[in-house]
């Protein structure tokens, strides 16, 4: 006699499980819009400042030693361009990095939305940070950050030269 009830109870229990995982997909979707928003943004300012940044001081030191007058000591030039020259590098690398990371995060959520649909599949952990692309982040960071410090070095080095004249 109980079969009708149980079988009530079990249309319920599904249709609850397939309206919270419906809000699942709808939060996932979001998340995936914001992580492709970031690579977009990412790739277009923080990078393009890094690679401005150092592409202005290569131009620069390449000006001041195309005078006739060398920098003192005779090492702040080669120094100085080879800093900048590597930070482009990185800030390029960077640039990489990062649109692949968030490239890999992306596809991981894209992933759990139509894990979704399949009502085998447990949905706890849906919202936990993407570990894929993790490693790729980090290393962009990595060169983000040293594409800075050898731009901010770089800078330094050539204006102590060009105030100890």
């Amino acid at each position: 006699m109980n079969a009708p009830q149980d079988r009530t109870q079990m249309d319920n229990a599904t249709a609850a499980d397939i309206a919270r995982r419906q809000l699942l997909r709808e939060s996932l979707g979001e998340w995936w819009e914001r992580l492709a928003n970031t690579s977009s943004a990412w790739d277009l300012e923080a990078v393009k400042h890094l690679v401005v940044l150092n592409a202005a001081g290569l131009a620069g030191v390449a000006t001041l030693l195309a005078r006739n007058k060398g920098l003192s000591p005779e090492w702040t030039g080669p120094v100085t361009l080879l800093g900048y020259g590597f930070g482009v590098v990185l800030a390029i690398l960077n640039m990489y990095l990062s649109a692949v990371s968030f490239t890999l995060m992306a596809n991981e959520v894209s992933d759990r939305i139509r894990n979704t649909w399949d009502l085998s599949i447990n949905m706890d952990g849906m919202h936990e940070k993407p570990k894929s692309g993790s490693i790729l982040n980090i290393a962009g960071q990595a060169c983000g950050w040293a594409s800075a410090i050898l731009a901010v070095g770089s800078t330094v080095t050539i204006g102590i030269s060009l105030v100890g004249r």
